[in-house]
């Protein structure tokens, strides 16, 4: 049995997936919160040694999918990987697709939008599926996790009062505290909210939730829609994907008005650590098919990647929410 391994790196985690070479079955999964953006990289690479140990995985067997520059993603294919340290590194966007195209969520769509909503911003690409074609990617940090938590922390602060938040470590247990209600906010109707707040601890509803962010939910809608209208080419469904996707507000919205099939997939903030370790089982499938003194530069989807379930997409008018 052959393990090989997935790791995303991003500005507030880094996640891990281990899976099965032959049958794709997930073996193990980790993720590490909260540490300093500056660093992002090396807990990633921490987190990818240890996984590989625990599971015994050599270094070629590993993808690693990290953030990239939107602007240059229409040189090369999503697909494409490169050398580093042993292992393979490839961009997010590729990953995701893999993941995307490899459960069968994208069957029958040529051009999709992946809108990725992420801690530090939110990133749209136009892309091919299928081929790893990228039409064109845009980026906006005006609506992300992190502005999300900022604007809630302002409105609790105002409504229950400080008791004490004059040091780093209160405004960095009250950010915590924020974004572990904003995530359980994504499946329950009430969250509690520990802080430096007068009373002690409160509530935070999803109704108040919503109110407090509507206005840049609304805004986020109305960037995504320009995004797709701008696209080269008409755009078949739109993939939801990171950790602030699970927003059900912004996934009812963006169903409602976009008038473009929506695809929420399961657990959309780890779906590119399971996309990379999808990669590193295709490369381990390259490798061993590929003549002798032969290279990897480019890891498409397999054509028998496993399909579950069927979506038909068709030509949609490019157009503006309502």
């Amino acid at each position: 049995m052959r393990t090989v391994l997935g790791v995303s790196v991003g500005s507030a985690t880094a996640r891990g997936v281990a899976v099965d070479a032959i049958d794709e079955s997930v073996r193990s999964a980790h993720i590490v919160h909260s540490f300093d953006p500056d660093d992002h990289l090396q807990v990633a690479i921490d987190l990818l040694d240890s996984m590989s140990r625990d599971q015994m995985v050599d270094r070629t067997d590993i993808v690693l999918a990290v953030p990239d520059d939107p602007g240059a993603r229409a040189r090369t294919s999503a697909y494409s990987t490169y050398e580093a340290d042993r292992l393979l590194v490839a961009s997010e966007l590729g990953a995701q697709l893999r993941y995307l195209w490899g459960t069968g969520q994208l069957e029958g769509a040529r051009t999709v939008a992946v809108c990725d909503i992420g801690a530090s911003g939110t990133t749209v690409s136009v892309a091919d599926p299928a081929s790893g074609t990228v039409f064109s990617s845009v980026r906006t940090t005006l609506f992300g996790g992190n502005s999300c938590d900022e604007q809630l922390a302002r409105y609790l602060l105002s409504t229950y009062g400080a008791d004490e938040l004059t040091s780093d470590h209160a405004r960095a247990e009250l950010a915590v505290s924020v974004r572990t209600a904003r995530e359980q906010l994504s499946r329950l109707r009430v969250a509690e909210v520990a802080g430096p707040f007068i009373g002690g601890p409160v509530r935070l509803w999803r109704n108040t939730f919503d109110d407090v962010l509507e206005r840049s939910i609304r805004s986020l809608e109305d960037w995504v829609a320009s995004v797709i209208v701008d696209a080269p080419c008409a755009v078949n469904a739109l993939v939801m994907v990171g950790g602030c996707a699970n927003i059900p507000t912004l996934r009812r919205l963006f169903r409602r008005d976009l008038l473009l099939p929506v695809v929420a997939p399961a657990n959309p903030e780890s779906l590119t650590a399971h996309g990379a370790a999808l990669m590193a089982v295709d490369a381990v499938a390259s490798r061993r098919h590929r003549p002798r003194g032969a290279t990897i530069a480019n890891v498409a989807p397999s054509q028998h990647a496993s399909m579950v379930g069927m979506v038909g997409y068709h030509d949609s008018p490019r157009h503006r929410s309502a």
